[in-house]
């Protein structure tokens, strides 16, 4: 039932996203937004200092000095000669000129009369030409563009250059009823008409401007676009469509490039062109004030404008042309013309191709397939790593498609597949494994000796302290070595009969020996002797358990690979001392178990048994009370994890095993020079050690272990008073 849960749960979750993506909600194309702004930012576009396009600013310094804006024409006409004296290759202006001026010499009188009673003065004839024409003089025969906006109330512009378009006009290219035009005689004297319309996001950034767009019916080209044009003395454009191209776009006709003069650059499905962001360069800025203030030929101001395209616009803010962009907060709208037209003459562009889609929605398939995969076969690690490779990969390599090729690679869909399937997924599996520790812990909980039971009966408040009370324990843990790994990629049925099979034989032969289980935890047993019916002999009892347990667990072990399940290990830890003990728990579920120093100790000491390579760790108040047959050699002298006082930690062993005494023999030599610091003498010693084969001991990994010491203080020596003592970092 899991597996088919899982797996529903898996498919649901892919065609889900796969409709997210194809759908493409608002809140999934703000997110796109948001990771392409994050790849400009991560990667923007380098500026070129020698690109052929300059800036000049009509900033809130020159409204200062020359007065608010509009400015006389002929200031305008001033600014269009000091451009073209100082070899200007085009000039465009990013704004319009739709009114007349009526600081021109013959609008004076108009201006002073208006609402004013009585006779108008007559000012005398000065012979200044109306500043209107003074300006449509200084632009006529010069390659200079004006500028037309899109609006819902005006006039239908005729462009002066048209559009050819290769197959039927894309629906999607932007659409004004009308435009706010120039004044006719400006108009007749430009040489190209642009729009600067450049629209805004729903988020008010502006991340790619319009290169054509229907203007009352007529295609209109950009700005930047007609300066391109007027700059390489082209005659038309020509915007190619997928009908034209032969190009797939499902079914609809779509922008795919567009070409002005000798330049192609690609554009979007609605004729939009996406801008790589250099952001604000001072570099490419000139004030107005300065073009204006030039006498004769300024050589810097030459250097700034000769042979480049100029464009004219404004940041200052009562002039309401600041854009927002990924890079910058607020920026003139005349910076996005000139970062257009400094990428289509470099050549460098953004694209996101129209396979792009079909590549995003073939990654969600296979991160849901595959996670889903990983999840019914039960290989949790496995999972976890193809949840990782889903959701960083696409992240990774968006970044990389973007620096190295300027593609746009979208990973929000994929990235949210694959933590949509992994995390449910992994959820269902752990709550299975959950419940299958769960009924085993509920099937052992309260074994206790059986020949204990009548003597419990018979005074269960002295036996069972219900109110707690110290007591000496002894006090041993029981762990399966590795029980992750053995456990990996098997199914719920099979971990229970190995854990039951294993725990069962551990209790029994606890119980055989007096202890009394405390409690289960997963593939741990923790039992204690000495409660709740007390015994003098509690120490040497648990002590002789030992071997019967180790005993118990290979004759489990060998039973469980005749069942063609894994062999098990255990590791044990055991130490004697004061502990609380009696009835503890909520008030309505309570267990009878011990807490203190002790318990926490010996359970420290259990996780030791890896470090020194045995398979079990015995602390110094338990190794005082070894029993006839047995011999305790002491192994090292550590602070566990979380005690501020080492303690000699010891091994049991049999007296008469094979190999034990030439061990301890070789042990004591060696740990002896290391006490002494002759770290040269130990090194010899531990080397003989490690070449020691002993059933009981890794003895490669225990010399290790001091050899690696040994070389730490080489480096930095112990301090005087040093008494061998070792801090443990890890509770295993």
């Amino acid at each position: 039932m899991l597996k088919r849960l899982t797996l529903l749960l898996g498919l649901v979750v892919t065609l889900l996203a796969l409709t997210l993506a194809v759908l493409r909600p608002p809140i999934l194309e703000q997110a796109r937004d948001a990771v392409f702004d994050g790849y400009q930012r991560a990667a923007p576009r380098a500026w070129d200092p020698g690109a052929p396009v300059h800036i000049v600013d009509i900033d809130e310094a020159a409204l200062d000095t020359y007065g608010q804006w509009p400015w006389p024409r002929s200031y305008m006409a001033a600014m269009t000669d000091r451009l073209f004296e100082h070899g200007a290759a085009a000039v465009g202006y990013d704004v319009l000129f739709a009114e007349p001026d009526r600081t021109s010499p013959e609008r004076i009188t108009e201006s002073w009369t208006r609402f004013r009673d009585g006779i108008p003065p007559v000012l005398p004839d000065l012979g200044l030409p109306p500043h209107d024409l003074v300006f449509a003089e200084a632009i006529a025969g010069r390659p200079v563009v004006l500028s037309v906006a899109g609006g819902l109330e005006g006039e239908t512009p005729v462009p002066l250059a048209g559009i050819a378009v290769t197959g039927a006009l894309p629906p999607g290219l932007p659409s004004y009823p009308a435009a706010v035009v120039n004044l006719p005689e400006l108009t007749g004297a430009a040489a190209g008409l642009g729009t600067i319309s450049l629209g805004r996001a729903a988020d008010g950034v502006t991340r790619s401007v319009p290169m054509a767009s229907l203007v009352g019916g007529a295609l209109m080209p950009s700005l930047s676009a007609e300066l391109l044009r007027v700059a390489q003395g082209a005659g038309g454009h020509v915007l190619r469509t997928t009908e034209g191209s032969g190009e797939m776009s499902g079914g609809t006709v779509a922008a795919v490039a567009m070409r002005t003069g000798a330049l192609s650059y690609p554009v979007e499905a609605d004729g939009r062109f996406r801008i790589h962001f250099a952001g604000h360069q001072p570099g490419r800025i000139t004030p107005a004030a300065r073009v204006l203030e030039a006498e004769g030929i300024d050589p810097e101001l030459a250097a700034r404008v000769s042979g480049r395209i100029v464009l004219v616009g404004s940041s200052a803010q009562g002039l309401f042309d600041i854009r927002t962009t990924p890079l910058d907060p607020a920026i003139a709208g005349v910076t996005l013309h000139a970062e257009v037209i400094e990428q289509i003459v470099a050549g460098e562009f953004l694209s996101r191709p129209d396979w792009m889609l079909g590549l995003e929605l073939l990654i969600v398939v296979l991160a849901g397939l595959t996670i889903t995969a990983m999840q019914l076969r039960e290989r949790p690690v496995l999972g976890l790593a193809a949840g990782l490779v889903f959701a960083a990969g696409p992240v990774l390599g968006g970044i990389l498609a973007f620096q190295r090729a300027g593609v746009l690679f979208d990973p929000v869909m994929p990235v949210l597949t694959a933590l949509a399937v992994f995390l449910p997924g992994t959820t269902l599996g752990f709550l299975a494994k959950e419940r299958a520790r769960r009924v085993i812990r509920s099937r052992f909980a309260y074994f206790l000796p059986p020949s204990l039971i009548g003597r419990i009966e018979a005074d269960p408040e002295a036996a069972l302290t219900p109110g707690g009370a110290e007591r000496e324990l002894t006090v041993m843990f029981v762990d399966m070595r590795g029980f992750s790994t053995v456990t990996e990629g098997m199914p719920p049925d099979r971990v229970v009969s190995l854990v039951n099979t294993y725990l069962s034989a551990v209790a029994d032969t606890l119980v055989a020996h007096g202890a009394t289980i405390d409690k289960f935890m997963g593939d741990a047993v923790m039992a204690f002797w000495n409660a709740p019916i007390a015994r003098a002999d509690h120490a040497a009892a648990g002590l002789r358990a030992i071997a019967s347990v180790e005993e118990a667990a290979a004759r489990a072990s060998a039973e469980l690979v005749a069942r063609g399940l894994p062999e098990v290990r255990v590791a044990i830890g055991i130490e004697t001392g004061p502990a609380f003990v009696g009835l503890m728990g909520s008030r309505d579920r309570l267990s009878y178990t011990c807490i203190g120093d002790t318990v926490t100790l010996a359970a420290r000491l259990e996780g030791l048994t890896r470090q020194y390579g045995v398979g079990n760790c015995v602390g110094p108040a338990a190794a005082a009370a070894c029993p006839p047959g047995h011999r305790a050699v002491p192994l090292d002298l550590i602070a566990a994890k979380g005690f501020a006082r080492a303690v000699e930690v010891s091994v049991l062993l049999p007296e008469t095993g094979q190999g034990v005494d030439e061990f301890a023999e070789l042990l004591a030599a060696a740990r002896a020079a290391y006490l002494g610091r002759h770290w040269e003498v130990a090194e010899g010693v531990f080397s003989d050690l490690a070449a020691l084969d002993v059933g009981f001991c890794d003895t490669v990994r225990l010399a290790e272990l001091y050899l690696g010491r040994i070389e730490g203080f080489r480096q930095e020596p112990p301090s005087p008073d040093w008494d061998g003592a070792a801090v443990a970092t890890a509770k295993r």
